[in-house]
């Protein structure tokens, strides 16, 4: 049964995953078509060494070469927007639909609770692992166009860290939802820790205490390793997926204990 809910959950949010697909491919496709003014110029990477180290740290040290530009440019923002995606659909499949009234006729079925949280849990996943495949193929592609060549296992591995990064904050805003059915805290706990999270990668290079703690922090094996440019584990992969189904997995007692409202 839970099948049945997955290809439901799929067809029905198959609008919003289309348009946040073709944003992404613009976004990739615009950032890229800018690289052959980039690429190759000395003036550039001489000012790039002129920054401060915690402004390099953010921007990228190389970007006159693909790997340093896409890593530096194109990468450093994408976490955002795939974390307020997975944090938006994650409080949507469950709170968002109680609060608009649309989970009354799903719960009228023959349907356990577990079961719909299971469907709809992996329908998050899903949904995360195809803009995962719309990015390699649009930035893969557009990388040979414009000049920016890309090794496809690199590129494969360093998304597949961004996009399973996001699904822990996906997970967790669906968790939430379903325990306390109020979407407005599930997207806020989701997005933001997943978005502070992100900027405290950023300078926590720059900052001793934060440096030692760096390994806790999903976006560091996604952003400061630079899977794009290094061989990096994929050990943190199998972890974030775990994870963010243990998260959802803890709220389901929660979810089928409530009364859910009409």
């Amino acid at each position: 049964m839970w099948l049945e809910t997955w290809t439901q959950t799929l067809r029905d949010s198959r609008r919003s995953l289309l348009w946040w697909a073709v944003g992404l491919i613009c976004y990739a496709v615009v950032l890229l078509a800018v690289f052959p003014l980039l690429k190759g110029n000395k003036g550039l990477n001489d000012l790039m060494q002129s920054l401060p180290e915690a402004l390099r740290a953010l921007v990228g040290n190389n970007l006159g070469t693909p790997a340093g530009y896409v890593s530096g440019e194109l990468l450093s923002l994408l976490p955002v927007l795939l974390t307020m995606f997975a944090a938006l659909q994650g409080s949507a499949l469950i709170a968002g639909q109680e609060e608009r009234g649309w989970l009354e006729f799903p719960l009228a079925q023959p349907l356990p609770r577990g079961t719909l949280l299971l469907g709809r849990t992996l329908a998050l996943l899903s949904m995360l692992l195809v803009l995962g495949l719309v990015l390699f193929v649009s930035i893969w592609l557009a990388g040979r166009l414009f000049q920016a060549p890309l090794p496809a296992g690199r590129l494969a591995v360093t998304l597949a860290l961004q996009t399973l990064s996001a699904w822990l904050f996906g997970a967790l805003a669906l968790a939430i939802g379903a325990a306390t059915g109020r979407s407005g805290v599930a997207v806020g706990a989701g997005a933001g820790l997943g978005i502070g999270l992100v900027v405290l990668q950023g300078v926590a290079s720059q900052v001793p205490p934060l440096s030692h703690l760096a390994w806790l922090n999903p976006w560091k094996y996604a952003l400061t390793d630079l899977p794009l440019q290094h061989v990096v584990s994929l050990t943190p992969l199998l972890i974030w997926l775990l994870l963010g189904a243990a998260l959802v997995w803890a709220a389901a007692p929660l979810f089928g204990g409530r009364d859910v409202r009409g």
